[in-house]
């Protein structure tokens, strides 16, 4: 049996245990576990329990929106009547949350309910004689390390969130919330005793040694934020260990497409230090799909599910067509015309083979009799604002369809968009149900590829340009031909890379990712304009302490952020 499906068969054996719920609420939390453990199979389900947790924490609602809806490559748009949710979106782009906010509270539920998960199992599992079960004591110690890491990985998530919080270590534990500085050590030492428990190339979905060791470039990289006190020589260090393959061998992959397209048809990207797999009706990547994917994808992209049609890229362009002027922003655009992700998304072959990153301009059926491509014989009509015309999707945030007059009159902002508003990010490739390869794609947590730009802003904060843009450009050639290549490289257009360049290709390798928000606030940006978003008045490079936290932990204070 391959390690993948052993995975799936054991997160389909946990999948009644709902992700969202109280964990004092949960079976195996009542359970004495004696009782709860009874052989081999019931060790492993408890182990994988907290990492389905942790796909839905980063990838699926409050904390991909808080990372990436509040920063300046996505939308949730208003489109007619659909859409407003009570001015939740227009709150997030504008900076104007508060301590009441759903999406605030759910940044701090979310990781803390997985942070339960594992105090309770490294509990439970910490008292078990292995050895009774037909496991070893080595088996153990690997349970435990990947617990541990697992936390740390929640705790990331809280410490960029909110700064001041609660290091909880044990079940039902009520304390009072750390310094930032606390939260850090508590981190720091939890990832560095974690490592050596750890297979240096584990099972898919699993800890190990790279993307635990990834954790601590990450953890450096934004000290400065986080604590006060930079650590870019203990990043450097880092990663350049991980790179030199102190950690497991690994590398860049040679496509463009290639990490995201992990899992189909059991590709595995040799860059993916750490991935969640998806299986169709065992685990799938349906979120994403759902919150971006219009209602008639699934005509275009031959499946039967229905999509938010809520989440866009944020517009490169003005009502008047004309290019925004904003720095920050406009992440369509921002891909040269030459780099192979910009396409227009379409799949070239019947075994799933793709090109391009997104969904823009005038969509049309899939291409059934043949098995890939697109039927340019038949378009795609809207059900909105283009009721029974042609769907295509602009790079244009307005009420077009009501042009003159009507809410036209508004202009361009969140709560004028229409169905067809905003480029569609289809980087995560969800390809045909016919051909059995819908949502089998993986979701690429940690790549090599971040190892490598953290490196390379190391280099470059240092003074060191020039291995900045080695560094760099050993990811970014596989966009380009060969003959394209040399007019977008760095190190033979060392002018090219600045600040504002060196923030626009954090944006362009990982759009979508979960990190733009960290990665602007590190940068400084985080409060700068961009479309419909005027200069932050005030310091929102943290978000407060929900007041749901403050009135059910009396221990807890105001972290000073409104």
């Amino acid at each position: 049996m391959n390690k993948l499906k052993s995975l799936y068969i054991a997160l389909a054996a946990t999948v009644l245990l709902s992700s969202c719920t109280k964990l004092d609420e949960e079976a195996f939390d009542i359970l004495p576990s004696e009782n709860y453990f009874q052989d081999k199979n019931s060790i492993i389900a408890a182990v994988l329990r907290p990492y389905e947790h942790a796909h839905w924490n980063a990838w699926d609602g409050d904390r991909w929106l808080l990372q990436e809806l509040t920063a300046d490559q996505f939308v949730w748009t208003q489109k007619g009547k659909h859409g407003y949710d009570g001015g939740d979106w227009v709150r997030l782009h504008a900076h104007d949350w508060t301590v009441d906010d759903n999406h605030v509270n759910g940044g701090w539920v979310g990781p803390y309910q997985g942070i339960a998960q594992c105090n309770v199992f490294l509990k439970d599992l910490g008292a078990l004689d292995y050895t009774k079960y037909g496991l070893t004591e080595a088996d153990k110690a690997q349970h435990l390390s990947e617990l541990r890491a697992l936390r740390a990985w929640f705790y990331l998530f809280l410490i960029d969130f909110f700064r001041e919080i609660p290091i909880i270590t044990e079940p039902q534990q009520l304390v009072g919330q750390s310094s930032p500085q606390e939260v850090f050590a508590f981190i720091e030492k939890e990832v560095k005793e974690s490592i050596p428990g750890l297979p240096k190339e584990g099972k898919v979905g699993r800890w190990n040694q790279a993307a635990t060791a990834a954790l601590l470039v990450r953890l450096y990289l934004n000290a400065e934020k986080w604590t006060g006190t930079p650590k870019f020589t203990e990043c450097a260090q880092v990663a350049q260990q991980i790179i030199d393959g102190a950690y497991g061998t690994y590398s860049i992959d040679a496509d463009y497409r290639g990490p995201f397209r992990s899992g189909i048809r059991a590709y595995r990207s040799p860059e993916n230090l750490f991935e969640f797999p998806h299986a169709r009706n065992i685990y799938e990547f349906g979120w994403i799909y759902n919150s971006m994917m219009h209602y008639q994808a699934r005509y275009s992209l031959d499946n039967d599910w229905g999509g938010w049609n809520g989440i866009h890229l944020t517009p490169s362009r003005g009502l008047d067509g004309n290019l925004l002027t904003y720095n920050l922003g406009k992440p369509f655009e921002k891909y040269a015309a030459a780099d192979k992700r910009k396409q227009p998304f379409r799949t070239t072959s019947a075994d799933g083979q793709y090109e391009g990153f997104f969904l823009i301009g005038q969509q049309y059926e899939f291409n059934k009799s043949r098995g890939y491509g697109f039927d340019s014989t038949k378009m795609v009509n809207g059900t909105e604002e283009y009721n029974g015309k042609p769907l295509a999707f602009v790079d244009q945030v307005g009420r077009f369809s009501e042009r003159p007059g009507g809410r036209w009159n508004e202009g361009s902002n969140v709560t004028t968009g229409e169905e067809n508003s905003g480029v569609r990010l289809l980087k995560f490739p969800w390809l045909s149900m016919t051909a059995n390869l819908f949502q089998f794609n993986s979701a690429p947590e940690i790549r090599l590829a971040e190892i490598y730009y953290s490196l390379a802003e190391c280099k470059y904060r240092s003074g060191d340009k020039a291995t900045a843009a080695q560094l760099l450009d050993a990811v970014r050639k596989r966009n380009f031909t060969d003959a394209a290549w040399p007019a977008h490289s760095y190190v033979q257009n060392p002018a090219m890379l600045t600040d504002n360049e060196f923030v626009d290709e954090w944006g362009r390798e990982f759009i979508g990712e979960h990190r733009r928000r960290t990665d602007l606030v590190r940068w400084d940006k985080f409060g700068d304009e961009w479309w419909a978003k005027p200069k932050d008045a005030k310091d929102r490079t943290a978000f407060p302490i929900p007041s749901r936290q403050l009135n059910t932990n009396p221990l807890l204070e105001p972290n000073g952020f409104e």
